[in-house]
């Protein structure tokens, strides 16, 4: 073997070395992009899970707001219908 047949054996060796390198590379970033993708999918489902109960918890509020709202205007009503009644009561008797 000459001197160009070691330099081009040495040059493939070292190509075979990077594409090794760049293939061992590029398996763990696969694995890592796996990972990612992974919390991901359990983040949206937390996020998901999370809109829900904010949003059952605002109807809730919703629900007891319009039942208060609702009892004030029957009490006002039975306020007002009392009033009425009394004065009916005066200006008959």
């Amino acid at each position: 073997m000459d001197l160009k047949d070691k330099i081009i054996a040495m040059a493939l060796a070292a190509l075979i070395g990077l594409v090794g390198f760049n293939l061992k590379e590029t398996w763990s970033m696969k694995e890592e992009v796996f990972k990612l993708q992974q919390g991901q999918i359990i983040l949206s489902k937390q996020i998901k899970h999370n809109t829900n109960f904010v949003k059952q918890k605002l109807k809730q509020l919703k629900k007891k707001q319009n039942k208060k709202v609702i009892n004030n205007e029957i009490k006002k009503n039975k306020k007002k219908n009392k009033k009425k009644n009394k004065k009916k009561k005066n200006n008959e008797g």
